[in-house]
Formats: C-alpha cells, structure tokens, sequence
C-alpha cells in the first residue's frame, strides 16, 4: 500500500516536471518571434518646399538591408510613415514619387537608384511641371526590434529640383508676336543615393513664354542640387537657351545663347538667367542679344 501511495506520488511528480519543462521551452521558442519585427515611426519635416508650387501628395520609402535580402518598398503619404521591419541595418531612401515629368529606374540597388526625365516629357514636348522632386538618402539606419529607441525619427527631404527663369527685356517688344525656346544640356537622371546629377546624361527641354510689354519671361524646372561647399562636384553639362522669335509679320527668327557651365556653378536652388535684346526693324527685322545674367547670390554678367 506504502509502495503504490509512494509510486503514485512519483509519478505526479514527474508529469509536474515534464508540464513545467514543456512550458519553459515554448516560453523561450515565444520570445524571438515576439521580438522578430521593430515597430517604426518616421515623420517628414518639409522645410525646403519651393514655394509656388504644389505640394507632394505621395511619398516612397525604399528600405535595402545591409545584409541579405531584397529591398523593401512602402508608399505613404506626405506626413510620415508607420510600419513594421526586421531588425537590421539599412539604407534608405525617401521620395515623393509624383513629380511631374519625372520617372524611375533602377530601383533595386541603393547605389544605381536613379530619377530620369522620359523622352517624351522632354524634347518631345513643352515641360510644365507643378510638384518639385523631392528626397533624402540615408546610408545608416538601424531598426531595432519592438518600439527601440532608433524607431522613431524625422526627416527633412530635400529639393532635388531647380528652378531656372529665364528674364527676356526686349526693346522693341511690340514687333513680337510670342516667343519659344529650348534649353540644352539638362541633366536627364539623378542618382538618388548620391544626390547629385549623373553627368554624361542630358536631354534638351522646351519651353514657353508669357509675353509682357517689357519682354518675355518662363520657368523651367531641371534635375539637380547647388554645389556643395568642400566636395567634388560631378562633371556639369554645359547649356544652352535657343529663343525662337515670331514676329508680327509671320517671320521667325532664332538667337542662342551659350550658358556654359553657368547654371551648375550658381548656388541656390533658384537661378535667374537676365538676357536683354534688341529688336530692330528696317527692311527686315533684327533680333540682338545685348547681354545676359545669370545670378544666384553672387551675379556673373557677360557682355
């Protein structure tokens, strides 16, 4: 009787044992897939929106993991973004990807990420776009797991875009009827990660004008950042305005003018080209180019 009572005894213990042993091992298998995502929360601060234009309305996130694994894309509005990631270590990109004109490629590698201008936004027609680009690239970003203290950050995209207006102070204005042009040596891709030009890649863009009893005046918005103060700028395009004048009596005539590397050397995000010209009539008409200015900060006038 002592003998069963004891094996009894025995025997519970052992299921007591086994239930708490069983219950330790799914309770240490529970922890990591508890821990198997980071819970993120990015805010966006746009500080440098050109002002005149419309505001993004859609922003891209493209995550790439510095270790393995393929990138991880998200869109968002312009206010931030919420989401949950492994825990790693990325690069990231961010982006409003409704810019007008603009497009994307090579997405699937940080390093050759690019923005272009399609052909058919460019020489094929008049460029009018309304929303800037847009985006900042960072090589760092550590998501830790649950709500880690690198989870929740903001930050400040930059204007990728720059706006060229183009002044034209004509004399003689009232022998024009409109004006058109192009503009040569426009960067035609951006790399994202780099934030600079890719330099061997340009398009011609064609643009319109408002007329005005004093002259003719447009913007055009390029591809492109300032230059960065203590770094070693890409090879910059050289450019040129080509202004094709109607006159009053159906007679057309071109001027170029030859910018060189004027534009990628002005600071700022917004650069003045000032040209004066001179039309003339006698048996027929003249069109002289007097001077031009291009100014951003510091002027540079060519006589």
């Amino acid at each position: 009787m002592i003998r069963s009572e004891l094996g009894c005894s025995c025997g519970i213990a052992v299921c007591i044992l086994m239930i708490i042993t069983c219950f330790i091992k799914c309770s240490s298998e529970e922890k990591p897939e508890q821990s198997s995502y980071g819970f993120i929360w990015y805010s966006l601060k746009w500080e440098q929106a050109m002002s005149g234009y419309e505001s993004p309305k859609k922003v891209r996130y493209c995550f790439y993991p510095l270790g393995k694994g393929a990138m991880i894309q998200i869109e968002s509005d312009t206010s931030g973004l919420k989401f949950t990631l492994p825990p790693d270590t990325y690069r990231l990109l961010v982006f409003n990807c409704d810019a007008d004109n603009i497009q994307f490629r090579n997405m699937n590698s940080f390093e050759t990420a690019e923005a272009f201008i399609p052909e058919t936004k460019a020489a094929g027609g008049t460029t009018s776009g309304r929303i800037p680009l847009y985006g900042i690239a960072i090589d760092n970003l550590v998501v830790e797991a649950n709500n880690g203290t690198n989870n929740q950050r903001e930050f400040s995209p930059a204007s990728l875009i720059r706006e060229v207006t183009l002044d034209i102070k004509v004399e003689g204005m009232e022998y024009i009827k409109e004006c058109k042009g192009q503009l040569t040596g426009v960067p035609a891709a951006f790399n994202l990660s780099k934030q600079e030009i890719v330099p061997d890649r340009t398009t011609t863009v064609n643009f319109e004008t408002t007329t005005s009893a004093e002259g003719i005046k447009t913007n055009v918005l390029i591809l492109g950042t300032p230059p960065k103060q203590g770094t070693t700028p890409p090879a910059l395009p050289k450019n040129e305005v080509q202004l094709d004048f109607t006159l009053n009596d159906g007679s057309t005539t071109t001027s170029t003018l030859d910018l060189g590397n004027s534009i990628g050397e002005t600071e700022g995000n917004k650069v003045n080209v000032n040209v004066s010209v001179t039309v003339e009539k006698d048996a027929s008409f003249t069109v002289t180019i007097n001077k031009w200015e291009v100014s951003a900060g510091d002027n540079m006038v060519i006589e």
